[in-house]
């Protein structure tokens, strides 16, 4: 599922770009799907303090604190993984040809637009529906 996502992510921009391979692109696709993870990785932390430990953090310098150190691990990882060891051209060989049969291109754009953006929308929901 992760790498359909990204997979539909890259598409996207590459039909987007003049060249669909560039560096530019790639980044991109990169950084998207590093927002994306760190917006998962702070939405379950946010439950866990919310629900479990029934606090938050003591004030929003160490709560901006925190994601800015999330996100800039979850980056540098994914930079090596896709950008530097290649990974990213790897998932795009091996959907491409499933990719250019598929019908259903626009929804599968969606679902990964949706994936990416339900952490984020569902923090939002959190502090307006259960703030205290």
């Amino acid at each position: 599922m992760f790498e359909y996502v990204y997979f539909n992510i890259y598409q996207y921009y590459s039909r987007q770009s003049d060249l669909p391979d560039s560096l530019a692109v790639r980044l991109k696709c990169m950084y998207l799907l590093s927002l994306s993870a760190g917006g998962w990785i702070l939405f379950l932390q946010s439950l866990f303090l919310r629900f479990v430990r029934i606090g938050w953090f003591s004030s929003h310098g160490v709560a901006a604190f925190n994601a800015l150190a999330i996100f800039t691990t979850i980056t540098i990882a994914f930079y090596r993984i896709f950008i530097i060891e290649g990974r990213d051209q790897k998932i795009f060989d091996k959907y491409i040809t499933t990719w250019q049969e598929n019908k259903n291109k626009k929804r599968d754009l969606f679902i990964a637009s949706f994936v990416a953006s339900v952490p984020y929308l569902s923090m939002i929901g959190i502090r307006i529906f259960i703030h205290q």
